[in-house]
């Protein structure tokens, strides 16, 4: 699957179509490398690369550890979705 990064701009809305959470499925299941169901540090690395090429190592490790409400050095896709809600526009 190839990423070709769009013009990303934050969104305020909370409620998702199923069909935007199922593309939002298809980028976390992308980063998800080692298909664990889970997204690690080095593979939320790679993902701020793609999103945020400017980001420095110390911004992943803190972004990380924001979006990794339950402190289980591991995000889930409900971690990962609530995050994006937050943050990104599919693209």
């Amino acid at each position: 699957m190839q990423f070709e990064l769009a013009q990303i701009n934050q969104i305020t809305m909370s409620e998702l179509s199923q069909e935007e959470i199922a593309e939002i499925k298809d980028h976390f299941d992308f980063f998800d490398k080692d298909n664990s169901g889970l997204i690690d540090i080095d593979e939320f690395t790679q993902l701020l690369k793609i999103l945020a090429p400017e980001a420095s190592q110390a911004n992943a490790i803190r972004g990380f550890a924001t979006i990794d409400v339950d402190h289980n050095e591991q995000i889930d896709f409900d971690e990962f979705l609530d995050w994006w809600k937050m943050n990104w526009t599919v693209f």
